[in-house]
């Protein structure tokens, strides 16, 4: 079976592939080649070289996903090839789509093609060519005049007028860019504008959660010295309340030994007072008084002398 009998069957069981990996036999060794081409490349690349031999064609997709961070690395490469230093930015400019269209005559045919003919037919060249050809082609009834044929003159014309005319011209072209750019503006302004506001939002949302993150240190840190600040207060209460419990103690003891001797003074002298006043008879009594009495009298004297 020759390699476009194989390629032929392959495709067409699996319409879907545009990309194989081909292992062939060259010379008595099996080769495998890890190149991807296309199915018509691959053919003229292959026809005309006798000495190989399919062996197998199998598509050179892979059916494993494709990660994000892969997709995006492969974006910055090409980016950095395409932009890169040896990009000739001058003579191979990125394309850009201008904001009006190039001079045109009678509508629709471009200035360019009048202002190359110029220089070899002057200035009716152009004009005697498309008449030539107009003529040309009805003779050989390649344009044949039917009831269809008037259209495209008058579609010319219709063009000319519109495209010409002082007041239809200028009003027809704002109300085309009016509605090219409200178009515009549609379909491809406020989209953008919308996802670069839901990227900004998602990037001020990132950026915050990352300032979050940032601050769990500290976060972390208050909540442990409020705890340390906890424990502190708990130790000191509990200290507080161990030296209340232990003063009441000592107070009540205080408190004891004092009631004690006062109760025991009390005691004493009541018992005193009771002893003596029971050992002092009536006549000792009434001795001490009278002598109590002189003895005030005397002191009544001298304070008079005095």
């Amino acid at each position: 079976m020759g390699i476009n009998s194989k390629f032929d069957e392959y495709l067409t069981l699996h319409p879907g592939h545009d990309c194989f990996l081909l292992t062939t036999e060259c010379e008595g060794q099996e080769i495998k080649m890890l190149s991807a081409f296309r199915s018509s490349a691959l053919k003229s690349a292959l026809q005309g070289q006798g000495a190989f031999k399919v062996l197998a064609v199998v598509p050179a997709r892979q059916s494993h996903k494709i990660s994000k961070q892969d997709r995006i690395e492969t974006w910055d490469y090409v980016n950095s090839v395409y932009f890169g230093p040896e990009r000739d930015m001058k003579n191979f400019p990125n394309p850009t789509q201008p904001a009006k269209h190039e001079p045109v005559r009678m509508g629709i045919v471009p200035q360019s093609w009048f202002d190359f003919m110029y220089p070899k037919t002057g200035v009716t060249g152009p004009y005697v060519l498309g008449g030539g050809l107009a003529l040309w082609m009805m003779s050989k009834e390649i344009m044949v005049v039917d009831h269809y044929f008037w259209e495209i003159p008058s579609f010319w014309i219709m063009v000319y007028i519109l495209c010409n005319h002082q007041k239809v011209g200028p009003q027809l072209t704002k109300w085309v860019a009016e509605k090219y750019e409200a178009r515009k503006k549609v379909q491809f302004t406020r989209p953008i504008n919308m996802m670069k506001d839901a990227e900004k939002a998602n990037i001020a949302k990132l950026d915050r959660l990352i300032e979050e993150t940032e601050t769990i240190k500290h976060v972390h840190q208050a909540k442990k010295e409020g705890v340390e600040f906890q424990l502190e207060a708990a130790y000191r209460q509990r200290l507080q309340t161990a030296y209340q419990e232990v003063k009441k103690r000592l107070d009540y003891e205080v408190e004891k030994a004092n009631t004690k001797r006062r109760f025991e003074q009390d005691h004493m002298v009541n018992w005193i007072v009771s002893s003596v006043t029971k050992s002092i008879t009536p006549q000792q009594e009434k001795e001490s008084i009278q002598v109590c009495i002189r003895t005030l009298k005397d002191l009544a004297a001298k304070q008079q002398l005095a």
